[in-house]
């Protein structure tokens, strides 16, 4: 196992499903914690992550670092992939600190006209249309730290892969 785990974000449509099951699968033994899958776990009184009051992020936090600490007990290198803003990331951050595990968060980027063309070459009822873009446009508002950025317009999915196993610029903090 990698004394890591890795965080890979970005707006939909911008590769991070591809990108985090390829940096899995470069390790022995590793999970990918799809956030989408656990945020919609909740099926009575959910609510859109963007109307929570808190709950179901606190919630959902929970859930991912049970998870990953299932994991890493067991020798796993945890991916978690989740549209995922650098101010949520204190708790999972805090639980690793104590672990003594690194984390690296990684915000996939492109720019708009490379996320326009991907989403046209999708399915039509795959497509996000503008959601992508405000996304975007939000992670470079609310994302202090640009540094985590990556931006894939010019990269292969292996490339990305390596720049984010190799490049220590996605560390939120060093142990």
């Amino acid at each position: 196992m990698e004394n890591c785990v890795y965080i890979i974000s970005g707006p939909p449509g911008v590769g991070k499903s591809t990108v985090s099951k390829e940096l899995a699968y470069s390790f022995d033994k590793s999970a990918v914690i799809e956030g989408d899958m656990i945020y919609l776990m909740i099926k009575g009184g959910l609510v859109a992550p963007w109307e929570d009051d808190g709950f179901y992020m606190d919630l959902f936090w929970d859930n991912i670092i049970s998870l990953t600490n299932n994991f890493l007990d067991r020798g796993v290198t945890v991916v978690i992939e989740y549209v995922i803003f650098e101010d949520q990331l204190k708790k999972i951050a805090a639980f690793l600190k104590e672990k003594r595990i690194k984390l690296k968060y990684c915000v996939l980027m492109a720019q708009e006209e490379t996320l326009k063309d991907r989403d046209s070459s999708r399915k039509e009822i795959e497509r996000t249309g503008d959601l992508s873009i405000q996304a975007r446009n939000e992670f470079l508002a609310k994302n202090s730290e640009k540094h985590h950025f990556l931006f894939t317009d010019d990269l292969d999915v292996k490339e990305t892969v390596n720049i984010i196993k190799t490049s220590n610029q996605f560390l939120i903090s060093e142990q």
